[in-house]
């Protein structure tokens, strides 16, 4: 691996940092526009996500970008006008670039695969945890399942052994 990677893994580690504070305090505070500026402190670490994996497969990895933008903008729309419906759209894209994520972190050979099927698998439960007539407890647990996913992630890429895996 090499040492651009092993920087852009890092960096993508502190920004999930930076995205979680920020949503914390939006939501601990009850201030949408914090709220709003944590969604897109999530879209720059999807853009930091992409520059890491995007040279194992650039089309796959294409598609994480409007994945994102598309997670973001809805979820920031959703916020402002408190429109719940709104927000749950955006979990879909969210959903459907956490599946994509998961791929490629799976092929990329100095990630963990196992972080990759458990993003890919958290993205799955995600779009399941969207059902209208789930239960909500149900919901809720599949949910979680795509937080703890991402936290992973994060704490591997923060403190994890970045290179080749076998």
């Amino acid at each position: 691996m090499s040492s651009r990677s092993r920087q852009d893994a890092r960096l993508a580690g502190r920004l999930y940092v930076v995205y979680v504070v920020i949503a914390v305090a939006g939501a601990a505070l009850k201030s949408v526009e914090l709220s709003v500026v944590g969604t897109a402190a999530y879209f720059v670490l999807a853009v930091q996500l992409y520059r890491l994996v995007a040279p194992l497969d650039r089309r796959v990895a294409f598609v994480l970008l409007p994945l994102a933008a598309l997670g973001c903008v809805i979820q920031g729309a959703g916020m402002m006008a408190a429109d719940r419906d709104l927000q749950r759209l955006a979990l879909a894209f969210f959903a459907l670039f956490l599946v994509a994520l998961g791929y490629l972190v799976a092929r990329s050979g100095f990630l963990p695969r196992a972080i990759g099927a458990y993003l890919s698998v958290a993205g799955i439960a995600w779009c399941v945890a969207l059902i209208p007539s789930l239960p909500s407890p149900i919901a809720v647990a599949l949910m979680a399942v795509g937080g703890f996913a991402e936290l992973v992630f994060a704490l591997w890429l923060l403190f994890g052994r970045i290179g080749p895996q076998g």
